[in-house]
């Protein structure tokens, strides 16, 4: 079997720029955000190809998924450590919530889940409500909610 040396250093590239684009947005990018910076520096890269690599660099960890609670799809996150976020349901920001004692509750929760038979294989924390950006525009318009 011959090998393709130079698509597999393509690839390798590739995934690297899709990481670099992560690490380097400020909060936590959609596809969208990381093709715009990923195809601005490689310019023949598609948009299949870097939701290929997102994928990969969450199955290896590299990286991981924030849900679209927000209804934006899916964000990636390059703080691989244990912590929740905080979703803005008006602008879609989402902030990282980094409490260890709460993420060690969770972690006896699950411990206590195994326990019982059941297996956790992912959880994730996210609390929805309105960030101090929009919650401000909403006192200014005189449409704050409680």
């Amino acid at each position: 079997m011959v090998i393709n040396k130079s698509a597999e250093k393509r690839n390798t590239m590739q995934k690297e720029l899709t990481l670099e684009a992560v690490q380097s947005f400020d909060g936590h990018p959609c596809v969208e955000d990381v093709y715009d910076i990923v195809s601005k520096r490689y310019k023949a890269i598609s948009k299949a190809t870097v939701y290929r690599n997102l994928a990969s660099l969450c199955d290896e960890g590299m990286i991981s998924r924030v849900s679209g609670c927000d209804g934006r799809g899916v964000r990636y996150d390059s703080d691989t450590h244990p912590h929740g976020h905080a979703v803005c349901m008006e602008c879609g920001d989402i902030i990282d919530i980094p409490d260890a004692s709460l993420m060690e509750q969770i972690k006896k929760k699950a411990s206590c889940m195994k326990e019982a038979g059941f297996s956790v294989r992912f959880h994730e924390l996210i609390f929805e409500g309105i960030c101090s950006r929009c919650r401000e525009k909403e006192k200014k318009n005189g449409t704050e909610r409680i």
